[in-house]
């Protein structure tokens, strides 16, 4: 029950129910947790996060995906810094790529991609997947940054050959970049790879006439 509240944002029923059991699975604060995370209200996923540790009840893996999301939510990159790198100090938890990917994602959002890139080169538990590194690229996208871009798009195509979105996230970057020869040769390789038209296509005709 409390799951399920918890999962489609009922965050009072799913406190409401939570309180009234009379035992609490390391399952069942996950599911608080996670969903109190996943909906915004960071604040009170980690006073929850606090009182399980409190109650003497061993987080797990899980348990700190749902933290470091919290932290994500609330802005909150030091302290997500220090819980992810004590996680297997602290918690007897090794590091997965929900985990890297938590503070990708943060560390996206506060702009530090280059420390992100660093994140995930350095990445030893798991392998990097296409999903860390697009959230890397998403955020690249965001704050402009072409160069961290590039190298984010080599990794995706390296994992997935067939993924042409990430060309045109590139394109657009160049285009609002201004950087017109660029766009045009990304246009040449994504006619290589049959790739028959782009968005933004007429603003490179535009500039070109």
């Amino acid at each position: 029950m409390v799951s399920g509240y918890a999962q489609n944002g009922m965050h009072e029923d799913a406190m409401r129910a939570f309180e009234e059991m009379l035992e609490r699975q390391t399952a069942t604060w996950n599911a608080l947790i996670t969903g109190l995370a996943h909906h915004g209200h960071g604040e009170v996923a980690l006073g929850t996060f606090h009182r399980m540790r409190r109650d003497g009840v061993p987080p797990n893996g899980a348990t700190l995906v749902g933290v470091l999301s919290a932290y994500g939510c609330t802005g909150r990159l030091d302290e997500a810094r220090r819980v992810f790198a004590s996680m297997e100090r602290d918690f007897a938890v090794a590091p997965t790529i929900q985990h890297y990917g938590c503070m990708v994602d943060l560390l996206g959002r506060s702009g530090l991609l280059t420390e992100a890139e660093e994140m995930i080169r350095g990445m030893t538990t798991c392998d990097a997947d296409k999903v860390i590194w697009g959230a890397l690229l998403n955020a690249c996208k965001n704050y402009g940054d072409i160069d961290v871009a590039e190298r984010a798009v080599q990794e995706i195509l390296k994992l997935n050959p067939g993924n042409h979105g990430v060309y045109v996230v590139l394109s657009n970057m160049y285009a609002e970049a201004g950087r017109w020869q660029d766009v045009d040769r990304l246009r040449k390789v994504m006619k290589r790879a049959r790739l028959s038209k782009i968005p933004g296509s007429s603003a490179v005709a535009g500039d070109d006439s």
